[in-house]
């Protein structure tokens, strides 16, 4: 039976700048996309991997669902809009299948490019323009908890079948997924605790066993062919201590890559957390310091707009087209 979304979520997304695809899935138009086109500046997936920004969309299957209530998240959760409803669980019958699903992402993406025409807008480049206007790369991430999409494998699949790249973030707490999915161009698993105590009060989990379940999914890494990688997120006050305890727990997975990220105070994360918890790029850099001495990955690069830090197992990364 099919679920819909509270109007009074809805509301607040559409707000936010979202544009829904069919019942649950989503939309927003990335800054550094716009940025792109107008000053040329980046995000940290052209610098680290080469991915265009002009020609990168991100999107979610599932806005409205995930299996932890990240006290960190932008997400809106029922406790920010006074309103329950279902977080974890997911239909098929509540989603579009993956062709309607990138077809709606496409077309929200042409939409979103409407004040950037150079025809209007001078300060856009025609090429880049038209660029962006046939993007080369999905980013399956923005909100909520993608591997609770029933169809992920085939969308990662199709994106493929078109000839783009796929990023894919999960938290991890659904290792079953990540072992069976078609992989894809490069996935990412969230780590924002060093151990279980913090995970439970920082990611605030919907469901029991979950850290047991992520550790397994951090160990499946190492059989995956994909690029891999972790993302610490790191709140200040709440999950910036024992880089032993996240250098374990990245040496148990062996990933490609660790971005170590710095937590921005943004959305609806505003309303349980202040701008003192957003660290300063010091602040990462120096935590990153020293994870990389404790996992011997090397630091290879940084962008201080993003408060993100790059650490590699290899010197030299190859970049994506």
């Amino acid at each position: 039976m099919s679920s819909e979304m509270p109007p009074k979520l809805e509301t607040r997304l559409r707000q936010q700048g979202y544009h829904l695809l069919g019942v649950r899935g989503a939309f927003k138009a990335c800054q550094w996309q716009r940025k792109s086109l107008v000053t040329g500046d980046v995000c940290y997936k052209q610098r680290f991997y080469g991915i265009e920004s002009h020609r990168c969309v991100q999107m979610t299957p599932v806005v409205d669902k995930c299996t932890q209530s990240c006290v960190f998240c932008w997400r809106v959760t029922p406790q920010d809009v006074g309103v329950r409803w279902d977080q974890t669980t997911v239909d098929w019958s509540d989603v579009l299948p993956p062709e309607d699903l990138l077809k709606a992402t496409l077309a929200a993406n042409l939409r979103s490019l409407g004040g950037y025409n150079p025809s209007t807008n001078p300060s856009v480049e025609p090429r880049k323009y038209e660029e962006a206007r046939d993007p080369r790369h999905v980013a399956i991430s923005l909100a909520g908890e993608p591997t609770l999409y029933p169809f992920l494998s085939e969308f990662i699949e199709l994106i493929g079948r078109r000839g783009m790249t796929s990023f894919l973030v999960t938290n991890g707490t659904r290792p079953n997924v990540v072992a069976d999915i078609q992989q894809p161009t490069q996935l990412y698993v969230t780590l924002a605790a060093p151990d279980e105590d913090t995970y439970r009060r920082v990611c605030r989990p919907l469901r029991r066993g979950l850290w047991s379940r992520l550790l397994v999914t951090q160990e499946l890494l190492q059989s995956l062919t994909c690029r891999r990688a972790n993302r610490l997120t790191l709140v200040s006050k709440y999950n910036m201590s024992d880089p032993r305890g996240y250098a374990d727990l990245v040496l148990l997975g062996e990933p490609d890559f660790v971005e170590v990220k710095g937590y921005m105070f943004l959305g609806a994360s505003r309303g349980r957390l202040s701008a003192d918890n957003s660290p300063s790029h010091a602040d990462i850099r120096a935590f990153s310091e020293k994870l990389a001495a404790l996992t011997g990955y090397y630091l290879l690069d940084e962008l201080v707009a993003s408060r993100v830090v790059l650490l590699s197992r290899d010197k030299h990364i190859r970049r994506l087209d």
